[in-house]
C-alpha cells in the first residue's frame, strides 16, 4: 500500500508492503502522462543512464513540487528489470500545498493509473452538493472526508441497483472460488454457468450476461458432454452497454452424427440436449475507471449521496428544534426552522434532489438496463 499526503508544500509517501525490502519509487503530475524516477537527486526524468534510488520505508517529497497541482505516486520491487504498468502498486492524487479543494467538479480530478478511482470526490460533495452547508455538529464534532467517502461508495452501489447495472468495474469469473482464484486479485465476483437453451440459442443466437455494461469479454466456452470444451471467444460479437454476448458461430445441434449426438440421446429425445451443455464466461463488468462514468449519472449518485448526508448532518446542527421564542419587557424574538417531527432541517433541498433522482431513474432505467419480460 502507498499513501501521498500534503505536509507544509512537502508530500510525505507512505509505502507499507513487507512482501518487498527495497522499492523503485516513481512520480507524475496532473498535467503529464510520464513518470520521473526518484534518485540521489530527487526525481529526474526517466532515462538510460539514470540509476534509481532503492527506497526503504517513508520518503518526504520536497524537491521541484508546484504549488497546488496534483501528484500521484508508484513503486515496484527494486529488483524487478523491465516492470510493467500492471506490477506497479499506485497512490492517490494529492495537491502539494493543500489548500484548493479536488474533485470532477473542479476538473482537477481523474482515476490514478491503476486505480478505479471514486464517482465523486469529498470535495465534490462537500463544496459542490452541499454547498454552503455546514457539517460541524452543535457540539463541534466535524464529517470527516472518510465519512463522506463512504456515503459515496454506497451511493453508488445503491444507483447501481436501481438502474440494475454494474458501476464500479468488477472481475466476474465463472466457478472462481472452485478454479483457486484469489479474491481482490484474480476476481471480485463469482458467477455460475450459463445454462444453455437451444430454442433460444437458435431464434436469437446471444447470451445476456448477468451483470452490464460489460468491459471486456476474457472467455466464452461451450462445454458439451458429446464435444468438449469448444472456445467461441474469437468468434463472439460483444454488445457491451446492454450486457449481449452475440454468437456468430452455430453450436451444436441435436441433429448432429459427427458428434454422436443423436446416439447419445437416443429414446429421450432432444428435450435432454440443453441440460448436458453449458456456457462458462469470464469477463469484467461496469466502467474501466471511474472517469467513463457519464456525467450525468454521476451527479445523480453525488446527489443520492446528498440526500444521505443532508438527514444526518441536519440532525446534528438542529436535532429535535422546531421553533423558539423569547419575550422581556415588552420585547421579543422567535425563530422557527422546516425541522419537525417528520421533516428534516434540509427538508426542501433533500426534496428536490429525490425528485430529480427518480426522475432520473425513471428516465433512464432501461437506457442503461433492459426490460423485463415475463409469460405465463
Amino acid at each position: 500500500m502507498i499513501v501521498a499526503s500534503s505536509i507544509n508544500n512537502k508530500i510525505l509517501i507512505t509505502i507499507e508492503d513487507p512482501s518487498h525490502q527495497r522499492y523503485r519509487l516513481e512520480r507524475r503530475d496532473f498535467n503529464n502522462e510520464a513518470y520521473l524516477i526518484y534518485t540521489s537527486e530527487g526525481f529526474v526524468e526517466n532515462r538510460d543512464d539514470i540509476m534509481p534510488l532503492a527506497v526503504n520505508g517513508d520518503v518526504l517529497d520536497n524537491g521541484n513540487l508546484t504549488a497546488g497541482l496534483l501528484y500521484s505516486y508508484r513503486y515496484v520491487d527494486f529488483e524487478a528489470k523491465t516492470p510493467r504498468a500492471e506490477d506497479y502498486v499506485y497512490s492517490n492524487w494529492v495537491r502539494n500545498g493543500g489548500g484548493e479543494a479536488v474533485g470532477y467538479t473542479f476538473g482537477n480530478y481523474k482515476a490514478p493509473d491503476g486505480q478505479w478511482g471514486t464517482i465523486a470526490t469529498p470535495d465534490d460533495v462537500r463544496f459542490t452538493y452541499l454547498w454552503g452547508t455546514d457539517f460541524k455538529a452543535n457540539n463541534g464534532q466535524s464529517y470527516t472526508d472518510a465519512q463522506i467517502q463512504y456515503f459515496i461508495d454506497a451511493s453508488t452501489e445503491e444507483i447501481g441497483r436501481k438502474l440494475d447495472i454494474t458501476i464500479k468495474k468488477t472481475k466476474v469469473r465463472y466457478n472462481a472460488q472452485e478454479r483457486g482464484f484469489i479474491k481482490g486479485l484474480e476476481y471480485d465476483d463469482s458467477e455460475s454457468p450459463y445454462s444453455f437453451r437451444y430454442s433460444r440459442i437458435a431464434r436469437y443466437g446471444l447470451i445476456k450476461t448477468r451483470q452490464k455494461p460489460i468491459c471486456k469479454l476474457h472467455n466464452l466456452t461451450l462445454l458439451s458432454r458429446f464435444t468438449g470444451a469448444k472456445d467461441l471467444t474469437s468468434t463472439t460479437i460483444v454488445d457491451k452497454n446492454k450486457g449481449l454476448l452475440k454468437l456468430m458461430e452455430r453450436p451444436v445441434r441435436p441433429s448432429d452424427t459427427s458428434s454422436n449426438i443423436s446416439a447419445s440421446i437416443g429414446m429421450y429425445g432432444t428435450e435432454t440436449l440443453s441440460p448436458q451443455l453449458f456456457y462458462t464466461i469470464d469477463y469484467d463488468a461496469g466502467f474501466e475507471t471511474s472517469d467513463d462514468v457519464p456525467a450525468d449519472l454521476r451527479q445523480v449518485i453525488a446527489k443520492n449521496c446528498a440526500v444521505s448526508l443532508l438527514n444526518i448532518i441536519g440532525d446534528g446542527l438542529m436535532s429535535g428544534f422546531s421553533s423558539s421564542s423569547l419575550s422581556m419587557d415588552g420585547l421579543s424574538e422567535s425563530f422557527s426552522s422546516t425541522q419537525s417531527a417528520t421533516s428534516a432541517y434540509f427538508g426542501a433541498r433533500i426534496k428536490e434532489y429525490k425528485d430529480d433522482i427518480s426522475d432520473y431513474i425513471k428516465e433512464n432505467k432501461h437506457k442503461f438496463g433492459s426490460i423485463s419480460i415475463g409469460a405465463l
